[in-house]
């Protein structure tokens, strides 16, 4: 949008003197923040960074040293021959009274037998004072997209608060240029060019208020204070206690999430939070997995239990089942196309619900008390029709389903025969009260 006040017009003018970049910000990238991949067969390997190909003898455990260009390679065992990067960068520049944060997208496209190319273009700028105002130039951005389009103009932003997540305005990028220059405002935090783990913006908010913030940033210990931006951030409190040994005993936690799920299965155990040999572990994979395989056992364990007790609880209901209801288990009625039989048993409840792909199992009518189930089935093919539940209390028909809950051509004929036999069902209800 067009500048409107005084500040907007001085940060374009700004803006326009700033000299270009690009080529020095590709450099960086991909010397030392792109991966440096080749991609091996059984009889080449491929070296993305300059396109040539040599042996797979020179690989050694996965990596290897390109006798072409020289470039120290990790090794993915594929037939690719074509590789895309692309991240977020950003340099930090002090311009008059104003930290800028030039923030740059790039992309770097590899092929077999050629050179890489990178497409790399600056998309935002932060403009910010001493006395905390600020404006934003960026490109357009597409909303709900990553794309950006348009020209590099004054943008409207979001307030930043601690609350504030990545919007149109801002962007958490993946690593500062080491020739980047903060503020000592900002410096007294800890920032610096090693920074990162949330957006600029998010950070100078943050830290005036929150003085776990800036210990994790002063003590670089960015997997933690990232984390703090996160919906987890709960996590770094509840855990305090145990950071902070990791912070006199120098720990550095390379994964916070793998180290927070590591810290709730020893809580989970018991164990003494307050100790550097639980909370600092010299391989916290190892020693999570530990705690893990520990807790997959019980857990086997609580599901057998619980399988067991379901069963006992099944044959308990079977029982039951069996000893209310077999008083009817004789009768069996039929004409010249259809025979209709009472189900007996929990198993055959099971059966019918799984072949009709109803409910008659699944919720639980062998467990009522006042109704009985029946079965209508093809006299000749012995397919079953319906399935029918009859009120023992008005011995009435309450419903009649056919497979997955419709309803069968035979339904008044079945009714019809049902209720033309309903005495046997008075009859045999009877017996209990004599």
């Amino acid at each position: 949008m067009r500048p409107r006040t005084k500040l907007q017009c001085q940060v374009v003018e700004y803006s326009q003197g700033l000299c270009n970049i690009d080529n020095s910000m590709v450099e960086w990238v991909k010397e030392d923040v792109f991966d440096h991949i080749g991609f091996s067969t059984k009889s080449r390997t491929i070296c993305m960074d300059c396109g040539e190909s040599f042996s797979p003898e020179i690989v050694k455990r996965k990596r290897a040293v390109c006798p072409h260009c020289g470039a120290k390679l990790k090794i993915e065992t594929s037939r690719k021959t074509t590789n895309k990067q692309s991240t977020y960068i950003a340099k930090a520049q002090i311009y008059g009274e104003f930290q800028v944060i030039r923030n740059f997208e790039i992309y770097g496209y590899y092929k077999a037998g050629l050179r890489p190319h990178f497409f790399i273009r600056e998309v935002l700028q932060h403009w910010i004072k001493d006395d905390g105002k600020r404006e934003v130039m960026a490109l357009g951005r597409n909303t709900g997209c990553s794309g950006w389009g348009g020209t590099m103009e004054i943008r409207r932003k979001q307030l930043g608060t601690y609350y504030y997540r990545y919007g149109n305005n801002d962007i958490n990028v993946e690593m500062y240029h080491p020739d980047s220059e903060f503020r000592d405002k900002y410096k007294r935090y800890g920032i610096d060019h090693n920074f990162r783990g949330m957006s600029f913006l998010t950070a100078i908010n943050m830290l005036p208020i929150n003085s776990k913030a800036e210990t994790l940033l002063k003590a670089k210990e960015y997997k933690l204070f990232g984390w703090l931006d996160d919906y987890k951030a709960s996590s770094v409190s509840k855990y305090w206690s145990a950071i902070k040994i990791c912070l006199r005993n120098k720990y550095k936690v390379k994964d916070a999430s793998l180290y927070f799920d590591y810290l709730d299965l020893l809580e989970r155990y018991h164990k003494d939070l307050h100790n550097a040999y639980y909370v600092c572990p010299k391989d916290l994979k190892k020693a999570h997995d530990v705690y893990l395989k520990k807790k997959r056992k019980e857990d086997e364990r609580e599901r057998k239990e619980r399988a067991i007790m379901e069963l006992l609880a099944q044959k308990e209901v079977a029982e039951l089942y069996i000893k209310e209801k077999s008083k009817f288990f004789s009768i069996r009625i039929s004409d010249e196309n259809i025979s209709i039989h009472v189900l007996k048993s929990v198993d055959e409840f099971k059966e019918e619900g799984n072949k009709m792909h109803h409910c008659v199992f699944d919720c639980g009518y062998f467990k009522r008390k006042d109704c009985l189930i029946l079965s209508a089935r093809d006299k000749k093919t012995g397919k079953r029709i319906e399935t029918i539940e009859l009120s023992l209390k008005t011995f009435q028909i309450v419903q009649q389903r056919a497979k997955c809950n419709g309803e069968s051509p035979y339904k008044s004929e079945i009714r019809d025969l049902i209720i033309n036999n309903i005495g046997q069902f008075k009859k045999l209800a009877l017996k209990k009260a004599m």
